[in-house]
């Protein structure tokens, strides 16, 4: 088992993101006080810590730190790893939330009850979990396991029994699977390589396999069952934000920034919020690390949300949209990962039954007149980024 588990580490650093030199200038740091629950820029705030330390919340190897050297130069801390992959889950009734535990050298799935406090039930009794998401109607987890040195695509019953269903087949290595609204499809990513991703689905009803584009962790639209969301890998090896419509062959950057990257998009119930992970910088203690950010999804109003130097990563919006849980290292000395809820203070984010989608955007576009949908998708159709 422990076998395996390292091998999950080592694999683990396919789907890392590499910020380019994010460093500030040379100068003395001090260690940051982690134990600190939040910090003055996330005032007005209210955070609520919903594991403990007995529950070995993993965050899969995330925030393992590097040192470059250019030119013989020693940089510090110019790069930060981390899992890509949503980690947490929120029942859609809400009452429930779900992690991956990491005990004796295995992963696997926890349910608790989304209060604080109450024991953990297992739901998955693998070896290596990596990722996970809960189906629409609460019936299903739908997760991501290392198995014979290939990361594949899983079903399991989120209540009872442990008949695990498997998706992907063959020796592809498919990561984030979530499912559509009517959970007739799952949307997924397949590895090409390092940093290099494609966007498939499968159709639970006809048993069909359809590639659509590049990009890793789709997430369906509310609004619009085809329009997705998802993360891209640039030539710098920074990961914007994607808007891809499946019916008009539209692709629409959202989110990019020099020098940092974002990924895990997670659509808020109303459809108009991303919430993401980002790469990030402490003016105070000179510390990277990762953070919460938003942006409305016609790419305005983009907000950090949270500052702590510690790690908070794999935030999910509650059904109602207005908190976030999301996994973070605050709070603890020792740096020990713990699922965490905050408020949501910005509005919007609830569900609203919408029935007309409209935007109105003068961001970035790329329109393939040639867009062949679903499985007839090929190579000959890809968009050029700008």
């Amino acid at each position: 088992m422990r076998r395996i588990a390292y091998a999950l580490c080592a694999l683990l650093l396919m789907g890392a993101v590499y910020p380019s030199d994010m460093s500030a200038k040379k100068k003395k740091k001090r260690e940051p006080n982690w134990g600190e629950v939040l910090v003055p820029e996330e005032g007005g705030t209210s955070f609520e810590r919903i594991t403990d330390d007995n529950d070995c919340v993993s965050s899969l190897n995330t925030g393992k730190r590097k040192k470059r050297f250019w030119d013989g130069k020693e940089k510090d801390l110019t790069e930060i790893d981390w899992w890509i992959n949503p980690l947490i889950a929120v029942s859609p009734s809400g009452d429930k939330v779900a992690y991956i535990n990491s005990k004796n050298g295995t992963y696997n799935i926890m349910v608790k009850n989304a209060k604080q406090g109450g024991a953990s039930v297992q739901r998955t009794f693998r070896t290596a979990v990596s990722d996970f998401t809960w189906s629409p109607d609460g019936k299903e987890l739908c997760f991501t396991e290392l198995r014979s040195g290939h990361f594949g695509i899983y079903l399991v019953d989120s209540e009872a029994g442990n008949v695990v269903h498997q998706i992907s087949t063959g020796t592809d290595n498919d990561f984030g699977g979530s499912m559509s609204r009517n959970c007739k499809h799952i949307f997924f990513h397949r590895g090409e390589g390092k940093n290099a991703y494609s966007i498939w689905s499968y159709d639970r009803d006809k048993n069909l396999f359809s590639n659509y584009s590049r990009g890793m962790s789709p997430v369906q639209d509310p609004n619009d069952p085809d329009v997705i969301y998802c993360a891209r890998f640039t030539d710098r090896k920074e990961s914007e934000i994607w808007r891809i419509n499946f019916r008009t062959g539209t692709e629409e950057i959202i989110l990019s920034q020099a020098k940092r990257c974002f990924t895990t998009p997670q659509v808020s119930p109303d459809g108009a919020w991303i919430l993401v992970t980002g790469s990030s910088l402490s003016e105070k203690d000179q510390y990277i690390n990762t953070d919460l950010f938003v942006v409305r999804t016609d790419g305005s109003q983009f907000t950090q949300l949270t500052y702590h130097p510690g790690n908070d990563l794999s935030g999910v919006w509650a059904p109602d949209g207005r908190s976030i849980y999301f996994i973070s290292e605050r709070g603890s000395e020792k740096r020990v990962n713990n699922v965490w809820k905050m408020d949501f203070q910005l509005g919007g984010g609830g569900y609203v039954p919408s029935t007309n989608y409209q935007r109105e955007d003068s961001r970035r576009k790329t329109i393939n007149d040639n867009f062949i949908p679903l499985d007839k998708l090929n190579n000959n159709n890809k968009k050029k980024r700008r």
